[in-house]
């Protein structure tokens, strides 16, 4: 019996459970025993027998050497990529995973203070904050590698793509289950939002603001930004155009908590209740339950599309856009929204749902396993057929147990495998050089083409319609150039013809 058996069957005799001291007892991992105890991970051996029992010897074979092969070019697949590299060869279905809960702990007084004194309607009641993303950058995941590579030092790492521009993410969501369209700050010169980084963002189906900064990060001016054109404007309708109370709760951050915000809110009946420092994580519906999901959505898209890509081409801002919109839509639900009010106890207001969590021991996020299907599985079964098909020629054969025969089987199954494995390969470098020769384009301003502001330094907002009208506006810029320099061949042309009309006379 392993160690960790061991231990667990102790636990399961043990008046008291410490899981310290049982893991140094046997000799095993804290975390481990943990985890298999409280039920939130498998033993090794029932999570592989899922597999093995779909895959043959020398299917399981083909695998491990691509995983190896993976890792020597600096890309250890995840776990979650190991599956997807498992369905392609054997179809197995995804099962889905669990994801843990957070801890937070809050008084309401002084929100239920604010609700009942103003008579603040659920409809108008919002939570605001902010989250950043380091391009390239994957949270931290669990990865297969091939040890003697590690060993020989040969292992060049999981591919993070170099790239370390800064893009922050000013999130709002409401009581009523609904959220306000993003606004991304991106990382460049103030008013330098580039056309190429929004090649596709479709401002008729999708809604969402974009600006720069030389930083990535708020600014008191882009604060300012977002509390009228986003906030006021999305959310003053429902306060029958101003004249009932909103409440805007969010954190004492300075680039958008200054006085300069707090009298616009003042004058225009928004009450800003600011949480302490340092508690937000607990206290604020976003961070609870929104920002965890939105995180793990958007690294599974980034790794599916490091995988896609081989490691041959790093993440731009061109590509975070799609990576971006795919995880907020996945993250920002009715239903986490709700999950997210509820857990902080502010809708239905009820302090102790919060304060009973305070106790509760828990594991690190970035070790749970989530729940999201990320699988890219091709949908024809010809792992399977083809094994059927040589196992029902065997039988009918009566030299089944020849050498010959049973080379013949493995040597079909190793082909189809890498078959498999090549067109996984193949989809993603296609999609590569298409993106290479879209990131070789130069990009043009934004404001080049629409600019409402006096000083061309200031901070520039980009709204759904500013990019439909820029688009327009370079529509017909190229068209200009282009009638132009027709205009200039054709005078070109009858130059030409004139001259020789000249000599030949």
């Amino acid at each position: 019996m392993a160690a960790i058996d061991k231990a667990l069957e102790f636990l399961k005799t043990s008046g008291s459970i410490n899981y310290a001291a049982t893991a140094k007892k046997f000799e095993c991992d804290e975390t481990t025993l943990r985890r298999r105890h409280q039920g939130k991970q498998r033993a090794r051996r029932d999570a592989d027998s899922l597999y093995k029992s779909r895959l043959s010897k020398q299917q399981e074979q083909d695998l491990v050497t691509y995983i190896r092969k993976l890792s020597l070019r600096g890309i250890p697949p995840t776990l979650s990529m190991i599956r997807n590299f498992a369905q392609d060869i054997a179809k197995i279905e995804e099962r889905t995973g669990h994801t843990a809960s957070s801890s937070a702990i809050a008084t309401r007084s002084i929100v239920r203070e604010k609700i009942d004194k103003y008579d603040i309607l659920a409809q108008n009641t919002y939570n605001m904050d902010e989250k950043g993303f380091l391009l390239g950058v994957i949270n931290r995941t669990k990865r297969v590698f091939d040890v003697n590579a590690k060993r020989q030092g040969k292992l060049l790492g999981a591919s993070q793509d170099g790239n370390r521009s800064w893009i922050t993410f000013l999130a709002c969501i409401c009581q009523d289950m609904t959220s306000l369209p993003p606004f991304l700050i991106y990382q460049g010169k103030p008013g330098q939002v580039q056309d190429t980084w929004l090649t596709d963002f479709d401002p008729e189906h999708q809604s969402a603001f974009f600006s720069t900064s030389e930083t990535g990060w708020t600014s008191h001016e882009l604060g300012k930004e977002w509390l009228i054109g986003v906030f006021d404007r999305f959310t003053k309708a429902k306060a029958r155009n101003g004249r009932d109370y909103r409440l805007l709760i969010t954190d004492g951050h300075s680039s958008h908590i200054n006085m300069d915000f707090l009298d616009w809110c003042d004058a225009h009946r928004i009450i800003v209740a600011v949480f302490p420092p340092h508690s937000t994580h607990r206290l604020q519906p976003l961070d609870v339950s929104l920002f965890g999901p939105l995180s793990t959505a958007y690294t599974n898209r980034l790794v599916q599309w490091t995988s896609k890509t081989q490691g041959l081409t790093g993440l731009s801002k061109r590509e975070f856009w799609v990576l971006f919109w795919g995880a907020l839509e996945a993250s920002f639900t009715p239903e986490n929204i709700a999950s997210g009010w509820r857990r902080t106890g502010l809708k239905p207001f009820d302090p102790d749902v919060v304060l009973s969590q305070v106790s509760k021991n828990t594991d690190d996020d970035s070790d749970v396993e989530s729940g999201l299907d990320d699988s890219i599985a091709l949908q024809e079964p010809t792992a399977r057929e083809l094994r059927r098909l040589v196992d029902h020629v065997v039988k009918q054969s009566s030299v089944s147990s020849d050498t010959g025969v049973r080379k013949l089987k493995r040597t079909l199954e190793s082909l189809q495998a890498e078959v498999e494995l090549l067109r996984h390969e193949n989809q993603g470098l296609r999609e590569t050089i298409i993106r290479e020769k879209q990131r070789r384009q130069r990009g043009k301003a934004l404001k080049d083409y629409i600019f409402d502001r006096v000083d061309p330094n200031s901070a520039q907002v980009f709204s759904p319609q500013k990019i439909a009208q820029a688009r327009q506006k370079k529509v017909e810029m190229e068209a200009q150039k282009e009638e132009e320099a027709l205009q200039k061949r054709t005078e070109k042309a009858l130059r030409q013809k004139r001259v020789e009309e000249q000599k030949q006379q």
